[in-house]
């Protein structure tokens, strides 16, 4: 469950409850706050995409997880053993 509202005109709450019987013993509620700062101006500038970057893999547990992807010097990849 999550609820986005505006507390002000300034100020904005993601309220959100994480239900995961099989990790948590109870029900993991918190609240995400957001501030508008008007007087600051920001630009938006180009990410870099890790999109390649990790491979499913698995944890000492058998758990899936991302691993990187190893390189080789040259920058090709070094594929999974």
């Amino acid at each position: 469950m999550s609820g986005i509202h505006l507390v002000g005109k300034d100020e904005l709450h993601d309220d959100i409850e994480i239900i995961a019987p099989n990790v948590l013993t109870k029900p993991w509620k918190t609240t995400r706050i957001y501030f508008r700062q008007r007087a600051r101006k920001y630009d938006i500038v180009e990410g870099v995409c890790l999109e390649g970057s990790f491979a499913p893999g698995k944890d000492a547990r058998g758990n899936d997880i991302f691993v990187p992807v190893q390189y080789d010097v040259g920058g090709n990849r070094i594929p999974p053993q």
